[in-house]
């Protein structure tokens, strides 16, 4: 008993003495799967859940690459944040099984050799938009960073990232059936 209590008193005098953390990329990470939860949850179109299930993946990814501090292999993070896209996102195609038609006309009707429709899985569709707006939102956050020699505010990173994300969702909430 007397053991117990002092291996307590000494994990709560070591909890006590850490300092404060200001996370980035895991609370990016779950606050983009949260959302991808929530999307399915309110019956939102499988291209929408599609957006954050892939910037799940890229930042999950990203999150990873960027603690190994030491380079294994030549472009070890573009590698690991495909991995963990496509990890995370080929699993789940098959799982809703929604599909988007997109028609390539070039020239004339629907009859010519030149026109195609083609047909995009929806969560694919989705992801692929998802992880190119993450992309492109971690390196607005890293331009800021750098034009400032800081960050403007605190989570700058999550901030741009899930607004970008919500307006994602929005274009494709109106145009995407």
């Amino acid at each position: 008993m007397k053991k117990r209590f002092i291996v307590l008193c000494g994990v709560l005098l070591f909890l006590l003495s850490a300092g404060s953390v200001f996370a980035h990329c895991p609370l990016c990470t779950a606050g983009i799967g949260a959302a991808a939860v929530s999307a399915g949850y309110f019956g939102l179109d499988a291209s929408i859940i599609g957006v954050f299930v892939g910037a799940f993946g890229v930042s999950t990814g990203l999150w990873v690459g960027r603690k190994i501090k030491k380079s294994y292999i030549r472009f070890q993070l573009p590698l690991i944040v495909g991995a963990s896209f496509f990890l995370t996102v080929i699993p789940l195609m098959g799982i809703i099984g929604d599909k988007l038609y997109v028609p390539v006309l070039w020239f004339g009707g629907y009859g010519s050799l030149l026109n195609r429709v083609y047909f995009v899985d929806k969560i694919l569709f989705g992801s692929i938009l998802g992880g190119i707006t993450t992309l492109s939102a971690f390196w607005l956050h890293v331009a800021i960073k750098k034009v400032n020699g800081r960050v403007l505010v605190p989570f700058q990173g999550v901030i741009v990232t899930l607004l970008a994300l919500a307006a994602l969702g929005a274009l494709l909430f109106f145009y995407v059936r």
